[in-house]
């Protein structure tokens, strides 16, 4: 009984060995050649802007606005062009400023209301996916100052 018990836990080691070898190499299939584990590198970065909307005297007033970080995040100059125009335009509606912006790479993460004191403010959080740069510290840049100016 014993030469029997002490035959099944062999085989029982053995083919535990076996599949953990062959579950090794079927998890490194692809990736360092030396069977280590390879990192990825994030490659895009989702910067975040906001569209408020708000009515004053029966007027629809629409501003785009963004952080003074990005400018330091990223460096494709034809979004940095494009998002400083966009600042700086008068939208005639909140449907024309998403249109544009999507037009432009933006998407709608999330929409919600407060109350100002002139009324009920839409927000409008917008997203973007730009190529990625090295990682951006303010707390490391000494021209940086508290509230975002430089």
């Amino acid at each position: 009984m014993k030469k029997m018990l002490m035959t099944v836990a062999l085989c029982g080691l053995a083919m535990a060995g076996s599949a953990q070898k062959n579950m090794s190499q079927m998890s490194a299939k692809g990736q360092d050649p030396r069977g280590g584990v390879t990192r990825t590198r994030v490659h895009d970065v989702k910067l975040v802007g906001e569209l408020t909307s708000t009515m004053v005297a029966n007027n629809e007033i629409i501003k785009f606005d963004v952080d003074d970080v990005v400018y330091s995040i990223t460096r494709d100059q034809d979004f940095l062009k494009n998002m400083e125009e966009a600042a700086h335009f008068r939208f005639q509606s909140a449907g024309q400023a998403l249109n544009v912006l999507a037009s432009h790479g933006w998407e709608v993460t999330s929409v919600y209301k407060t109350k100002g004191r002139q009324g009920d403010i839409i927000h409008y959080v917008l997203s973007r996916t730009v190529p990625m740069t090295p990682p951006y510290s303010p707390w490391l840049d000494p021209t940086f100052e508290r509230g975002g100016k430089r």
